[in-house]
């Protein structure tokens, strides 16, 4: 979710890196901005930089579609906002500062590649009136740069309890009709559970677990000691290496009761791509993207929890590799409960 006040904010840490008399931003506005409408965004930035160098624009006209004509658009821009710029109070601020800031708010993405182009300051203009200087249009819908506590976690811990209980609920199944499918991987999970001595004393106690939760997108798995299944998993994923996840990965499959039928054709998230895992059987290399998914989503939504320690990143980054989870973990939990 990109706010009028992340894209504000984003501006400010630019000023001082161009010495131009005047800089353009560029903002597409959809569902995933906040103002949504374009009306409201532009007056949400105006509200947020009332006592700055800058002012805001809602793009009503077809402009910025043609590499030959930037000029002109920047221009045309120019003259639209003039009545803003010559008004007393932001004429004297764009004068102190040298400089005047414009946030262009549009439906639609901006597409040139050319995004400079050299400009003709007017007469009017309160800095280098009739100069000619060089204006660059910067599209920040896919720079605005957010804090790891912008992620929606919401559903990415709902979706991981609700997989912790496709897990339980198959595994419990495979423990009561053949033990030896799941033996492999409960030793996994028993031998670093202390105090439980049985397969079965481990599942009791992942569910006793799973029943305290209230609130499954409150729910934050551990992996400490005695914990979910999902806990477990991320536990294992953290600690042993690459080659013996594939091994864990088979053995998980198997536990769970995924026969290589059931998961013949599922995508895989980008995370689990990227380990360029050598499996061969679908339901194992399926049990591997499980496995990769829940580290993926246990570690995301814990940087996010603890966000103060880290660095902004893009906000569509953030959202594209929330949803590429969620995406993941669904189709997970849709096969376990199918």
């Amino acid at each position: 979710m990109i706010k009028a006040s992340d894209v504000v904010e984003d501006i400010r840490k630019r000023r001082g890196s161009s010495k131009e008399p005047v800089r353009f931003y560029w903002v597409t506005v959809t569902s995933q901005t906040e103002p949504a409408d374009r009306s409201a965004f532009v007056d949400a930035v105006r509200h947020l930089t009332s006592d700055e160098a800058a002012c805001s624009i809602a793009l009503r006209t077809e402009r910025f579609t043609h590499p030959d004509m930037v000029m002109d658009d920047l221009a045309k821009t120019l003259e639209e906002i003039k009545s803003q710029v010559l008004a007393s109070e932001l004429k004297v601020r764009v004068e102190k500062a040298g400089s005047l800031d414009v946030v262009v708010v549009s439906r639609k993405s901006f597409e040139l590649a050319v995004n400079t182009s050299p400009l003709q300051l007017p007469e009017w203009f309160p800095v280098s009136p009739e100069q000619v200087v060089n204006a660059s249009v910067t599209d920040l819908t896919l720079r605005v740069a957010v804090p790891l506590s912008h992620v929606d976690t919401g559903e990415l811990c709902r979706l991981l309890y609700e997989l912790d209980r496709g897990l339980l609920r198959r595994i419990k199944a495979g423990l009561d009709a053949d033990p030896k499918l799941v033996n492999q991987f409960l030793t996994e999970c028993r031998d670093r559970t202390r105090g439980v001595a049985s397969y079965q004393e481990v599942l009791v106690d992942v569910e006793r677990k799973l029943d305290d939760v209230r609130n499954p997108r409150d729910y934050r798995p551990s992996r400490a000691g005695s914990c979910t299944l999902v806990g477990h998993i991320w536990h294992l994923a953290n600690t042993k290496s690459a080659n013996d996840l594939v091994k864990i990965a088979k053995s998980l499959a198997c536990a769970a009761g995924m026969g290589a039928a059931s998961v013949d054709d599922f995508p895989e998230a980008l995370l689990t791509v990227l380990g360029r895992p050598r499996i061969r059987h679908a339901d194992s290399r399926w049990a591997y993207n499980v496995i990769m998914s829940t580290q993926g989503a246990c570690q995301l939504i814990t940087a996010a929890a603890h966000a103060d320690r880290y660095g902004r990143y893009p906000a569509w980054l953030l959202r594209s590799l929330s949803l590429d989870l969620r995406r993941s973990l669904d189709d997970a939990v849709r096969l376990l409960a199918s």
